[in-house]
């Protein structure tokens, strides 16, 4: 690939001919139901380098090894890119939250109480993990032999050490739309922002409307570094040099413990306080306002009485929504875990471009489904692995987060109103749900907890050459 200056950041028209230099699982995601998250330390830069150039060769390669096919890809840490040798001029060019990582960062993000970094799994968020290697096989069996393959290739060079392992498997959703079962019962995922160049399809709600009612997809750059973005050609301007840059982007590694038979019991108990009935229908009535979406996958925006399967089922119009006419949440409560995700045309109280705080989640399940109408905790660890994809992580996760996660202001909700999925639960916390016969929930569970996260830079394939090469 050419070098190329800073003042020639690429188009979106540009993104075809880039997609083999895109890491998989960016762009497109890895359709493959069982997932490995292996967690790295370099003890030796030269001799990490020498395991990084038989990784080199796997990456994108989706593999047909011992009969099992599986793809491999790999992010690293500052304290890696570090570790491998890259030059003080190019780990300087890394912005600052990157650079500091997410167990610095959590009070910036409200990882705090049970989320805080002193309960974190397996060193994640410290010095010592340095990249990530994620596995994608069809078997778990294939997911064995891969990891066996890299781990002889480890001893055979040396320099390389795993410090924590995370497993994942997608859950099949019963109605068979989204790509998971999502451990609460609801299908996921169904929308993600649809990149401006990129072959996928992309429906109506997915992207930016336009004046006219048009949907359209996102410039690249709100994803992909070295491409024009939603403000201009200039894109994101680090890390430098652009050839670092080109094709890279930054990944967001979440894991988040769910307590499904705390939000199990809680349904009842809120369908009482808010409807006067804890039957089934105002279980998952309490659980669609909380959520901003029906099991099903249907909109509360565009049903906001009953589930609607036929709108889940209908990809023109499971997204096609915008919650223009509903200022005061009387359809879909403005606090609810989807609304403050993307707001999309709701009026906030502060001006915000929404389209500039856009994420690609690729979240997978881990941990085995807890059985239908279990109302106690079983002891087993279950969750919710996130991988956030973007171009600028102050700007895009800690912004959503810190913004529309853990606050209501910026809605015109109470400021110390959470998201009633991901905020800090307990004595104190609440949500506002218009239209129910008593419209506050108060004292809400923490139905997810934090258990690990990491600030991941995920190199184009040329970048990563250069890396191994010590090219930057």
């Amino acid at each position: 690939m050419q070098a190329l200056t800073h003042e020639q950041n690429l188009t979106s028209a540009d993104l075809k001919d880039n997609i083999q230099d895109i890491q998989d699982n960016v762009v497109a995601p890895i359709l493959m139901r069982y997932g490995r998250h292996i967690f790295l330390k370099f003890t030796d830069g030269e001799k990490a380098r020498a395991w990084l150039r038989n990784m080199f060769e796997r990456v994108n390669a989706r593999q047909e090894e011992h009969g099992t096919r599986f793809t491999v890809n790999i992010g690293f840490t500052y304290e890696g890119l570090k570790a491998v040798g890259l030059s003080q001029q190019s780990l300087y060019s890394f912005p600052r939250a990157f650079r500091v990582g997410m167990r610095e960062r959590a009070g910036e993000v409200g990882d705090t109480g049970a989320h805080a970094p002193e309960h974190w799994e397996g060193g994640l968020g410290g010095p010592d993990i340095h990249a990530m290697a994620w596995l994608r096989t069809d078997t778990d069996e294939g997911r064995d032999l891969a990891t066996d393959i890299i781990r002889d290739e480890m001893r055979a060079t040396g320099g390389v050490e795993i410090r924590f392992i995370q497993d994942t498997k997608a859950l099949a959703h019963e109605n068979g739309i989204g790509s998971e079962g999502e451990h609460f019962g609801f299908a996921d995922p169904i929308s993600q922002p649809p990149i401006e160049g990129a072959a996928a399809p992309f429906y109506p709600g997915d992207g930016v409307q336009e004046a006219d009612g048009i949907w359209r997809a996102l410039k690249p750059g709100e994803f992909v570094l070295g491409y024009e973005d939603e403000v201009g050609r200039e894109g994101t301007p680090s890390p430098e040099p652009f050839e670092l840059r080109l094709n890279g982007t930054y990944m967001v590694f979440r894991k988040l413990y769910q307590d499904v038979a705390a939000f199990r019991r809680y349904l009842a108990t809120a369908a009482k306080s808010l409807y006067g009935s804890d039957d089934q229908h105002h279980r998952d009535l309490v659980a669609a306002k909380i959520m901003g979406r029906w099991p099903s996958g249907c909109p509360v925006d565009l049903s906001p009485e009953r589930d609607d399967p036929a709108i889940a089922a209908d990809p023109e119009r499971r997204n096609n929504f915008t919650y223009a006419g509903d200022d005061q949440g009387l359809r879909c409560p403005l606090g609810s875990h989807l609304r403050r995700s993307n707001p999309r045309a709701t009026p906030l109280k502060r001006a915000t471009a929404v389209r500039r705080h856009r994420l690609i989640r690729r979240g997978i399940e881990y941990g085995p489904h807890l059985p239908d109408g279990m109302l106690e905790d079983d002891g087993v660890d279950r969750g919710l692995v996130n991988l956030f994809i973007q171009a600028d992580i102050e700007r895009q996760f800690e912004f959503v987060q810190k913004e529309w996660m853990k606050g209501g202001e910026f809605i015109g909700l109470d400021p110390n109103e959470q998201d009633p999925i991901n905020g800090v639960g307990g004595e104190g916390s609440q949500m506002s749900v218009p239209g129910a016969r008593r419209p506050f929930l108060f004292d809400l569970p923490t139905f997810i907890t934090v258990k690990g996260g990491e600030y991941l830079f995920v190199p184009g394939l040329n970048a990563l050459k250069g890396i191994i090469e010590q090219k930057f």
